[in-house]
């Protein structure tokens, strides 16, 4: 019975984990074949990728710090995962967070919401901890935080803390429909003629989610966006 419900444990795992590749991959190949647009000539309420940097909306406005390395950010996941086999691990613990930001991509600039967004980020920062190498107090912390504790009911567990943000000025991906707005920051670029200034907005809804990527892959024209000898 006993190995039974190892067997099905580390079924479930590895579905979990070949379920959640699987859909970063297809979100990467979306935006790697989406071609980019400026902000400054970005359609109106149209699905289209742009890139830039991203930064805090002013210097009042609220930043995050990522929960296992205390890094100034605009957005971070933070994970726990459970070994559960030989090489396989059960995700245990997902937290996402945000804040809307400033993108900025030498054109123009834009408001992203990442509330509902769909993310690729990457998982840059890995600890571990287990029977020789016990959780840290930032680690115990993060896992009371979420019910849950480093020791089982027989041992201790063999866990990993992965993590990945957007720091402030990292060059990312955004893929989703904008609007135009004012922008009170602005500068008309050809006086009176040009009109007031303005930028776009980018929110996430059901329909049209928005999907943003810090993913060096996504942040580059797409294939058909480069001609011969721009191609790598």
């Amino acid at each position: 019975m006993g190995i039974v419900v190892l067997f099905v444990v580390g079924f479930l795992g590895f579905a979990m984990v070949a379920h959640h590749y699987s859909e970063g991959e297809k979100l990467k190949r979306r935006l790697r074949s989406t071609p980019l647009h400026s902000l400054a000539a970005m359609p109106e309420n149209a699905t289209a990728r742009v890139v830039g940097k991203a930064f805090a909306q002013s210097a009042q406005a609220p930043v995050l710090q990522s929960p296992f390395t205390n890094r100034r950010c605009l957005m971070y996941i933070a994970t726990v995962e459970q070994k559960v086999g030989p090489s396989l691990w059960k995700q245990t613990i997902r937290e996402s967070k945000g804040v809307p930001f400033m993108l900025n991509d030498g054109t123009g600039s834009a408001i992203v919401d990442p509330t509902a967004a769909e993310t690729v980020l990457e998982f840059d920062r890995e600890t571990r901890s287990g029977v020789f190498d016990r959780a840290e107090p930032v680690e115990k912390w993060f896992l009371e935080t979420h019910g849950q504790s480093s020791e089982g009911w027989i041992s201790t567990k063999q866990l990993r803390y992965r993590e990945a943000v957007i720091d402030v000025g990292e060059t990312i991906a955004v893929l989703g429909m904008g609007v135009r707005e004012p922008d009170p920051d602005g500068t008309p670029t050809d006086g009176y003629r040009s009109g007031p200034p303005t930028r776009m907005r980018f929110t996430s809804s059901a329909k049209y989610p928005l999907v943003i990527s810090d993913d060096p892959t996504t942040t580059r024209p797409a294939p058909r966006q480069l001609g011969p000898g721009n191609r790598r």
